[in-house]
Order: C-alpha cells, then structure tokens, then sequence
C-alpha cells in the first residue's frame, strides 16, 4: 500500500518531466482572473464571483490530473470555461453537505471532509455526473483511505510553515504558487491509485451499514457501465 512520500515521489516526477514552470504559470494566471474578476464582481452582484470558483477549481485540478497523466499543458488554464457554474454547483452541494454533518458534531465534519475531498476529481472525469453521483463515488473509493488522505496532507504542514516568513517578503504572497502544483498533483495521485479499487476494508453484509455500503456500489458500477 502506498504511503505518503509515494505519493509525493509520484507528483515530483511527474512534474518534473517538463510540468512543473507551465503549471506555475497556469497557477499565476488563474490567480490574477481571480483577483481582477474578484473585483469586478464586487460591482456585478458578486455573479462573477460564483463562476470564477467553479472555473478555476476545474482548472486546477484539470492541470492536475493531466500533470499525472503527462498531458499538462498550459492552455489548460482555461479549460475550465463552460464548466464553471456546474462545478460551482459540485462544490455547493459538497458545502452544504459538510455543514449539516458539523451541525452534528466536528468529528463527524472532518471524517466527512476527507469522505467527500476526491468529488471535484470525479466531477473532471465524469463532467456529465450530477453533484450527488460524483460526491456518492468519493464516498466509495475514500472508505477505508481517508486516513491515508490525511496523512498525506499533513505531510505538506513543513512547506506550509516555510510560507509564513515568505509571505513577509517583497512578492512573497505568491509563494504558495510554486507549492502548490506539488501539493495539487501528490493529491491527483492519490486519486489516481484508488479511483478504479474497491475499499480495502468493506463492512459485513446483513448490516444497515453494509446494506447501504453494497448498495452503493452496485450504483456505481451501473453507472459507470
């Protein structure tokens, strides 16, 4: 089973096979979409605003799997165009979802959060799945792999503390733009390696849990049929 430096290993080879600078530059140009469109929705009822999120969260993570697969390019900076407001819809649902379970509890919140982290993946490979299906499908491959997720989150928290003197630097506000595409593409593998396998620990058919567990499988795979 791979562990979080694999996955690590994985992202910097990736990137390192001519893919690292056009992603940087992807990310500089969709910061400065969000700052100049950012303000002009301050002017526009914040209409903007809404698409700029779900189009550059499609863009991201396009760039990021493709950087897995060896497709990166920089014009994919703008594949997000025409699927902007559907991803912000993915990503509304999946909020809305994460705060009626922190409703209950915060430890019922954050295992949901890692239950659902995969959903904007599943919405770039499957653009014509509706927010619940892609939130349904990273239910399924996360069970049994979220706390692998986060340990490989948590394995980025000593770049994340170097960005804190950076950021009192002349320009270093931008600093996060050349860590991110390590940390964007570590997550791609991590998606990579459990999009197509079952979960490791299945629960026991007869139970409710078990019931709803198998049932949900049996969906995806139609769907994906």
């Amino acid at each position: 089973m791979k562990r979080a430096r694999d996955y690590r290993r994985e992202a910097w080879n990736a990137l390192g096979e001519g893919q690292y600078w056009p992603f940087v530059g992807a990310m500089f140009i969709l910061t400065l979409i969000s700052f100049v469109v950012g303000i002009a929705s301050i002017l526009l009822l914040f209409i903007p605003l809404l698409y700029l999120i779900g189009f550059v969260s499609w863009s991201q993570n396009t760039i990021a799997l493709a950087a897995m697969r060896r497709h990166m390019k920089f014009e994919l900076f703008s594949s997000g165009w025409g699927h902007g407001w559907h991803m912000f819809w993915v990503l509304g649902v999946q909020w809305t979802y994460l705060q009626l379970w922190f409703l209950l509890l915060i430890v019922p919140g954050v295992i949901k959060t890692f239950s659902y982290a995969m959903t904007p993946y599943i919405a770039v490979d499957h653009p014509d799945w509706t927010a619940t299906q892609c939130i349904t499908e990273s239910r399924r491959i996360m069970y049994g792999n979220k706390w692998r997720y986060f340990c490989l989150n948590m394995s980025f928290i000593g770049w994340y503390l170097l960005l804190i003197p950076a950021a009192f630097l002349p320009g270093g506000t931008f600093a996060q733009l050349f860590l991110q595409p390590y940390v964007q593409t570590a997550c791609a593998a991590f998606y990579e390696d459990i999009k197509n396998t079952w979960p490791a620990e299945a629960p026991c058919r007869g139970s409710l849990r078990g019931e709803i567990w198998y049932n949900t499988q049996k969906q995806s795979e139609m769907r994906l049929q």
